[in-house]
């Protein structure tokens, strides 16, 4: 698939509009900027599209007319309870407020996604050490390093996705598994239940990532 950046002035309004609420932790999915809410995704931008979590009953009652479409990063593979906004609604401030505040009330009201509690790190260990993440072992903490990925400030930095391509072009040969536990490192779940909740989620993202220019991941 064929990689286009998101659109500048929809990533600006998506900061603008969303990523202002204190509750938001802003990520990168597919490229592209995406708002997580208690561990779950709430809203994104995608290319020229502006996505938002909602459902069946938030589409029903909000569309007046202006029907959205389900998200479908690559042909054929929607993703649920996700839906493009329409362009009448992206255009009218006010009303794309809406439309985020159901989205955001949805999913606020799902438990936090969350695993184990992360382990405490040893009294030696800097706070911002590879190594004092969960779920990583030695192998992982080793191909990190050789990426150039050795603090957790910038493994946040880079997110799972985009730590696990620089592995791959660094040389290392990872299985999917490091792809999960770098996501549950950073979240602080378990790989088993990101392998289980996120596959379809960073699976696309990471087929998306690769597609990317070397240039674009810097």
């Amino acid at each position: 698939m064929s990689w286009s950046a998101p659109v500048p002035e929809l990533v600006e309004l998506f900061d603008q509009s969303i990523c202002t609420d204190p509750r938001i932790e802003r990520r990168t999915l597919f490229g592209c900027p995406a708002a997580f809410l208690r561990g779950h995704l709430a809203a994104a931008v995608f290319r020229d599209q502006f996505v938002l979590k909602l459902g069946d009953s938030d589409v029903a009652r909000l569309h007046e007319g202006r029907v959205p479409v389900q998200f479908e990063p690559l042909e054929g593979r929607r993703m649920r309870e996700l839906y493009v906004v329409p362009r009448g609604v992206v255009a009218d401030r006010e009303l794309l407020d809406e439309w985020i505040a159901a989205a955001l009330e949805r999913v606020a009201a799902w438990p936090p996604k969350g695993g184990r509690a992360r382990p405490a790190a040893k009294a030696k260990a800097a706070p911002d050490e590879v190594e004092a993440l969960h779920g990583l072992g030695p192998r992982s903490r080793e191909l990190l390093a050789q990426a150039g990925i050795d603090t957790l400030d910038r493994l946040r930095e880079l997110g799972a996705i985009r730590a696990y391509v620089a592995v791959k072009r660094t040389g290392g040969k990872p299985s999917l598994n490091l792809l999960w536990a770098l996501e549950g490192a950073i979240s602080g779940r378990r790989w088993q239940d990101v392998a289980r909740d996120d596959r379809t989620t960073l699976l696309l993202a990471l087929e998306d990532t690769l597609a990317m220019p070397p240039e674009a991941l810097d």
